[in-house]
């Protein structure tokens, strides 16, 4: 039985190991490439030739739109709050003015009647 192994052995050493050596890479280099125009060939068609990149684009214009008009409603807001305390302001002062005014007219009058109406 000894001698049967050893047959064996020598029979898987003495031959000789086949490598492969030739370039398989170009093989997959374009099945890759061929997957890969498939695969956008595909989703191409599934999303109707590139108009969902046309309303991502609309959606993106459409915020920066938003934006815009957000920031002008925010300058306009700020624009009437200062108005209207400018306008409460002027009308807080035309409110002492008339204070004084009637004061005033009061006080005429009391001087007309000590020394009588002024001829015009």
């Amino acid at each position: 039985m000894s001698n049967i192994s050893k047959k064996r052995n020598n029979s898987l050493t003495r031959k000789k190991v086949k490598i492969r050596i030739d370039r398989i890479w170009p093989n997959y280099l374009t099945i890759v490439l061929l997957s890969i125009l498939i695969t956008s060939t595909l989703f191409y068609k599934v999303y109707d030739g590139g108009q969902l990149t046309g309303f991502l684009l609309k959606i993106a214009e459409l915020e920066s739109i938003n934006k815009e008009q957000n920031k002008n409603i925010l300058e306009t807001s700020l624009e009437i709050q200062m108005r209207s305390i400018s306008y409460d302001k002027l009308a807080q002062e035309l409110k002492v003015i008339k204070e004084q005014n009637t004061e005033l007219k009061a006080d005429v009058l009391f001087y007309e009647k000590i020394v009588g109406k002024r001829p015009k």
